[in-house]
């Protein structure tokens, strides 16, 4: 009989057929036992979780306590028939305009006094994100970013551009250190204050994300402090993930796609 020195170490996965791409089957080990999801998002704010949730954006912003966010960092789907809406296999473009309503009056609620939010918007939705957010925001500024990796060949005009939407929850916020619209303390001086027309951070990923990291701590370094709450309700593959690591801020991030879910921990851990 075997004793306890003699336990035979196992593996949940050994087939190299059931890895994911980017995921070895010591990776899925790891971190398929470890996944988060909706019914772990039991919180206050004395109690707040860091991490990544396997949660459908809004379901898991209804579990987050009331201003409990100091930063909120979106990338949302860019297409209304994306099936992770949970709104059927192909989604109107009324059902897409009244999910991104839903998403947006949540994160509202979750969003700090002196919170801000940025949206990240393809041009041909620009439009329906700041009439959305002009409903309970305060919009602050459209940030122009030549985005090349969006650049698509065209018979007319060739689009190197996304916008970006800053928003607040009101007219007293943090930008670059220093509170905006509180009479006590002086507002940054006028050459701090960097333009809205972001043609400085090319579109070159670093690793296996989708955005460049300049992008988001460009963000976190105008937007928030270390240590302050980040909320990135669509994590993809854990770009906003990787940047509060390297700067020092708490987050939490929802994704609904498991295999990138898994990428976005490992790309975190490893950070």
């Amino acid at each position: 009989m075997s004793g306890p020195s003699d336990k035979i170490k196992t593996y949940h996965y050994n087939n190299p057929m059931e890895t994911f791409p980017g995921l070895t089957i010591d990776d899925l080990n790891r971190y398929l036992p470890a996944i988060q999801t909706v019914e772990d998002m039991s919180m206050t704010l004395e109690s707040l979780k860091e991490g990544i949730f396997l949660a459908k954006c809004i379901d898991g912003l209804k579990n987050l306590p009331q201003e409990s966010m100091d930063l909120i960092i979106a990338n949302p789907p860019k297409d209304n028939w994306d099936t992770t809406l949970g709104l059927g296999d192909g989604n109107t473009l009324q059902e897409y305009y009244q999910w991104n309503q839903l998403w947006i009056q949540e994160s509202h609620r979750v969003l700090k006094k002196t919170g801000a939010i940025y949206i990240l918007s393809p041009w041909s939705y620009s439009g329906m994100y700041q009439g959305l957010l002009s409903n309970s925001f305060q919009i602050q500024t459209r940030i122009t970013w030549r985005n090349q990796k969006s650049l698509k060949q065209s018979k007319t005009w060739n689009n190197e551009t996304s916008d970006i939407w800053f928003a607040t929850k009101t007219d007293e916020f943090l930008f670059k250190q220093n509170p905006i619209g509180i009479n006590t303390i002086e507002s940054p001086d006028a050459d701090e204050i960097d333009t809205n027309l972001w043609v400085d951070i090319p579109s070159i990923v670093d690793d296996e994300g989708n955005y460049p990291q300049k992008l988001f701590s460009r963000i976190l370094d105008a937007s928030s402090f270390k240590l302050n709450w980040v909320l990135d309700p669509f994590m993809g593959f854990g770009d906003v993930g990787v940047a509060c690591k390297k700067n020092g801020r708490r987050f939490i991030g929802l994704e609904t796609n498991k295999d990138h879910l898994l990428l976005a921990m490992k790309r975190i851990d490893n950070t």
